[in-house]
């Protein structure tokens, strides 16, 4: 058993399992990694620690300042959890899409919540990115900043990637994640792609997300949907769309049911990113030829964040009147 001097040296060296009944009938290798098993539930443990690490490094930030992010949720938890160990203060900009399961955790991690308006646009004063820069002039904190930050993409690079590579022996063939800020595609990609250059990095893209236009001739109008952390209507800094071979993208009705189908076939309980994800990765085993390829999707988080939103049954006749999911 492990042993750790604090809870942030627990992160990393998540567990990978191998899918055998999600997925339909193909005839390759589908595994997943758990990142929701990190100390915070969710793979934005990795950039949290790394990026509050590194800025006391450089200096930027300091003893008795407060830590300020945009997030969707789960890189501010990740950020409460490190902040509370090292004594900082956290304000956590979140929109209302963020489900409140995430936001009471955020609070109950001793974060300050700033919620703003869903469906705002890149550099439109309510956007969130616009209130976190607003308040860190305000309030003399540190910015993390964590679509633009290379320290997000670095620790992918760093640790994850390798983590992969360890864990595979070598024999990965594919990966698939979503992307929203683009640091593990980018970081973990790039690492796999130096060390195999026959890998194929694989976005996974909800459907109202402009992310996967980069690969197509397709034109998406960004528009709302229900998956939370992964997606943009904007190109983050942190996406290095080098790296990326092609993106698959998910509807929101797909990736509830794969979330649902992740723990009634696999036992596996994850939140609707983890279900497109894994829809995206089946997809793209059943489509591709040959055989006896390991097909891995970071799944990045769990379920117990979204228990208030795609697993609670008023909430989704809410969202979808008009479709039906086996569970």
């Amino acid at each position: 058993m492990s042993v750790f001097e604090s809870v942030a040296d627990a992160i990393g060296n998540t567990p990978i399992v191998k899918m055998k009944r999600f997925g339909g009938q193909h005839k390759h290798s589908l595994w997943g990694k758990l990142e929701y098993l990190n100390p915070g539930g969710s793979v934005k443990d990795r950039i949290a620690k790394n990026m509050i690490e590194q800025a006391e490094r450089s200096g930027q930030l300091k003893p008795g300042m407060t830590i300020i992010e945009a997030t969707a949720g789960n890189t501010g938890i990740g950020l409460a959890m490190v902040a509370a160990l090292k004594g900082y203060k956290l304000i956590a900009i979140v929109s209302q899409k963020v489900s409140q399961d995430k936001v009471k955790l955020l609070k109950t991690l001793g974060a300050e919540i700033v919620i703003t308006p869903t469906g705002k646009k890149m550099g439109d004063p309510d956007h969130f990115l616009s209130i976190a820069r607003r308040l860190t002039r305000e309030r003399d904190g540190w910015f993390v900043d964590q679509f633009y930050n290379p320290d997000n993409v670095q620790v992918h690079y760093n640790v994850t990637g390798p983590e992969i590579w360890e864990q595979t022996e070598g024999e990965v063939d594919a990966i698939v994640a979503g992307a929203g800020t683009g640091g593990t595609l980018s970081g973990a990609g790039k690492f796999l792609k130096e060390k195999k250059p026959s890998v194929k990095v694989i976005l996974a893209d909800p459907v109202g997300s402009i992310l996967a236009d980069l690969y197509d001739e397709e034109k998406t109008t960004p528009g709302q949907y229900v998956v939370e952390g992964i997606g943009q209507d904007f190109l983050p800094g942190n996406f290095h769309k080098d790296v990326v071979d092609f993106a698959i993208r998910v509807t929101d009705e797909q990736s509830v049911q794969a979330a649902y189908d992740l723990m009634k076939l696999e036992g596996i309980f994850g939140g609707s990113s983890s279900g497109c994800i894994a829809a995206a990765a089946a997809a793209y085993c059943v489509g591709l030829e040959g055989g006896g390829k390991n097909v891995l999707a970071i799944l990045p988080d769990g379920g117990r964040g979204y228990m208030s939103t795609i697993y609670d049954d008023t909430w989704m006749q809410e969202k979808f009147p008009n479709s039906k999911f086996t569970r």
